[in-house]
């Protein structure tokens, strides 16, 4: 051991004798990107934009995007069932979750390591010399955007506890051990940020940008911010001013939402890009469909989750003036019907892969043998706001500061037209309206999008909502609790002086 060191011992005191005095003035590395070398030309912009962009698309982890949009956004739902597999799952499914669990505190981190790139993106765009002022200005609104964005997110599902982070790099004590905002603080500074970038942000991209944020992206997200706080008044001008744009339109078939061949379509105000790239590093995949896709299919799925008993039986009500399937639970759900396909089938049929009273999600379950070379591969995009979701918000904020009239029924009748299946009555009262919008439409149309549950925790009939429909383990529902997530242990023990949501331990 002695030898060892004093060997140690020499060859460091060569080292330093070779090194002249410049060496110990190296501050740091001149080969590594730092956050002020970074920021040299204006394609920097864009690189910088695309870190940001890609919190959104958490590909590198096997569960990864299957957790954050699925698990996180449905499994608290009626209108999903899960199989007893992943803990952390069960226990967020049926309300027994603690502030340890993996998947709400892995979804706080993907958050702020959105809100950090995006902080990065606000400060570091600006210092690139000779930027053009549009583009300046054009993507630091980008950025603000997804700041403004990932605090929404966080927002619905941990409240408004949070650290308001505005900067990138604090450099002081309060930076790395932030207080909690104060009450409405987070609230505020999402609206401001939305309307200011609202102003600026283009109306559309080609093609080649397809997927970055535009005005009617944030108008979306603003007005789902008005409708999470319950202030229909508010949010009625702004879904008005994307139904007035006339920007967008819904697709003719409901299925091509869903095939992979139809992406960025008229239908689509904000969505999260899969390219199926893997050349190089590159994984712009997801692994949902194997998640979702049954043990029998060709490959074995995973069979983690399933349709619930009270959305199939609300979607075979969902039918057409002759009494047949409408569109959308054709292609929302897989059972034992000659009008239900799948991918896997070929000349064979449901029974010959399932048990007759099986049913399964076909929602990205889909393999488009010539856009990807192994089914599991998922490469749909994810859609996070689509028209058919702002005409049914906006007939929904109509309806409740004006009552029914022409533009609310013209609104889910338009939706509802495109699945081929029975108009609503013109003659429906408020509250009806009310009800078949919170209980048929939206559920319908929506299925294992992410917006059942923060409709139902903005409606305030969770609890309720979840008994009346059996939804597995609604009896450890705690109103006033489990509405929203615990803050992560792990920042917990690191910020003492915070305090823990409601109902929770630290």
């Amino acid at each position: 051991m002695k030898n060892n060191i004093l060997i140690t011992l020499i060859l460091v005191a060569v080292f330093f004798a070779g090194c002249d005095d410049s060496f110990l003035e190296e501050a740091t590395n001149p080969n590594a990107l730092t956050s002020e070398s970074f920021w040299q030309k204006e394609e920097d912009a864009l690189k910088g934009l695309t870190s940001a962009y890609a919190t959104l698309q958490p590909s590198m982890g096997w569960a990864a995007p299957y957790e954050q949009y699925i698990v996180t956004e449905n499994y608290r739902t009626d209108e999903l069932d899960w199989r007893d597999d992943v803990t952390s799952w069960i226990r967020l499914a049926s309300f027994t979750n603690e502030p340890a669990n993996d998947v709400s505190s892995q979804y706080w981190n993907y958050q702020f390591q959105g809100v950090f790139r995006a902080n990065q993106c606000i400060e570091g765009i600006p210092q690139i010399p000779e930027i053009s002022p549009d583009v300046l200005e054009n993507t630091v609104a980008e950025a603000r955007f997804l700041r403004a964005f990932f605090y929404f997110n966080l927002l619905r599902n941990f409240g408004e506890r949070l650290p308001l982070y505005k900067v990138a790099f604090g450099g002081t004590q309060e930076h790395y051990y932030p207080p909690q905002a104060s009450p409405g603080e987070i609230v505020s500074f999402i609206e401001t940020e939305l309307k200011a970038v609202q102003e600026i942000l283009p109306e559309s991209y080609d093609a080649e940008n397809a997927g970055r944020a535009t005005k009617w992206a944030a108008t979306a997200i603003l007005a789902k911010l008005y409708l999470w706080q319950g202030s229909y008044a508010d949010a009625v001008p702004e879904l008005k001013k994307i139904v007035d744009s006339e920007q967008f339109d819904l697709v003719t078939d409901y299925g091509h939402l869903w095939d992979a061949r139809h992406k960025n379509s008229s239908e689509s105000i904000l969505e999260v890009q899969f390219s199926g790239d893997r050349t190089g590093s590159r994984r712009e995949f997801h692994w949902i469909t194997i998640h979702l896709a049954s043990f029998n299919i060709p490959g074995g799925g995973y069979e983690e989750a399933y349709p619930s008993q009270w959305l199939f039986n609300l979607m075979k009500k969902d039918t057409t003036e002759t009494g047949e399937y409408g569109d959308r639970i054709l292609e929302t759900i897989m059972f034992n019907s000659p009008q239900s396909t799948a991918y896997y089938y070929g000349e064979n049929e449901f029974t010959n892969f399932h048990s007759p009273n099986e049913i399964f999600w076909k929602k990205h379950v889909t393999f488009p043998e010539d856009l990807t070379d192994y089914w599991y591969y998922s490469i749909t995009n994810i859609p996070l706001v689509r028209y058919a979701d702002v005409l049914l918000l906006y007939a929904e904020a109509l309806n409740e500061t004006e009552g029914p009239s022409s533009l609310v029924f013209e609104c889910i009748n338009r939706v509802r037209n495109r699945s081929h299946v029975v108009p609503v009555p013109e003659t429906m009262s408020k509250e009806q309206v009310r009800e078949h919008l919170r209980h048929v439409e939206r559920p319908c149309e929506l299925a294992l999008e992410g917006s059942r549950w923060y409709d139902l925790v903005r409606w305030g009939v969770t609890q309720e909502t979840l008994l009346a429909h059996g939804k597995r383990g609604a009896e450890n529902f705690v109103k006033g609790k489990h509405e929203i997530f615990p803050l992560p242990y792990k920042e917990m023990l690191l910020n003492r002086e915070w305090e823990q949501n409601s109902g929770f331990g630290k």
